[in-house]
């Protein structure tokens, strides 16, 4: 396994007036819009070819937002402190509030059919998108602990989820969100986690420095990349391609790794 550091630190910026505080979480839609929520109580539509943030791609939450992710169709879902919006086309077009647990994370299926939610009591509950609606009917599923990330595949088959009780689960979608495999390994809360292209893969992170590269259909086989940050926790991951993954830590680091299976 080699990692590659860009020792010059180049990069390019994005222009304008961007958040004003800590951003949370942060996604790439179809229409290659770079989609952020942060602290300041917004969630963001920025074009990644004009690299320019802009005033009129900005949607004001009423509450803060903590997690974001997006599907076909232009629908994008924000979870925020005790509620869960459903966006599409950058309007706000659905709320669920009044809530009876805390929502920390949320997963809207590829084909836009079905959003997962996964609360603090470690609860995925899972609502149909019916036209610019979430329906609840009841469905649940149990990760080990209090949630802390999730993502569907991206063909859509498994939903994999983080929890801190140092556990990833990955159901499987079309045996009714039955139990594919439990993965073990991280000494510590598992913080974030990224699906390969390859759909065979997913990366997780966790306040222990480390990450771990799965299999899902073999829980034993697995890469582990110990101290991938030696001074702060892993804070994001990103694929590239099948073999190329890159990292993220509050230690303002960006590292690169090629994977070898």
């Amino acid at each position: 396994m080699k990692t590659h550091i860009k020792q010059t630190g180049e990069n390019d910026c994005f222009s304008g007036k961007g958040h004003i505080n800590l951003v949370t979480k942060m996604v790439v839609d179809e229409a290659d819009q770079l989609v952020t929520c942060s602290m300041d109580d917004t969630v963001r539509f920025t074009s990644m070819t004009k690299k320019e943030y802009s005033a009129s791609n900005l949607v004001k939450m009423d509450i803060q937002p903590k997690h974001v992710s997006v599907a076909t169709g232009g629908l994008a879902l924000a979870v925020c402190i005790g509620q869960v919006v459903l966006l599409k086309d950058q309007k706000k077009v659905f709320t669920l509030d009044s809530l009876d647990y805390e929502p920390e994370a949320g997963a809207i299926h590829p084909g836009g059919s079905t959003v997962a939610v996964g609360g603090a009591d470690g609860k995925v509950r899972l609502y149909s998108v019916q036209g610019n609606t979430l329906k609840d009917e009841g469905k649940s599923v149990e990760a080990k602990g209090p949630v802390t990330d999730m993502a569907y595949s991206k063909d859509g088959a498994y939903l994999a989820v983080t929890d801190e009780k140092k556990v990833v689960t990955v159901f499987t979608v079309a045996d009714d969100y039955s139990v594919k495999n439990d993965f073990y390994g991280h000494h510590a809360k598992v913080v974030t986690l990224a699906w390969s292209p390859d759909n065979e893969h997913f990366a997780s992170g966790g306040m222990d420095m480390m990450v771990y590269v799965w299999t899902v259909n073999d829980a034993d086989k697995r890469l582990k990349i110990p101290d991938a940050h030696r001074l702060h926790h892993v804070s994001g991951l990103a694929w590239l391609d099948a073999h190329t993954l890159v990292t993220t830590s509050h230690d303002a680091s960006i590292k690169q790794w090629t994977l070898k299976f």
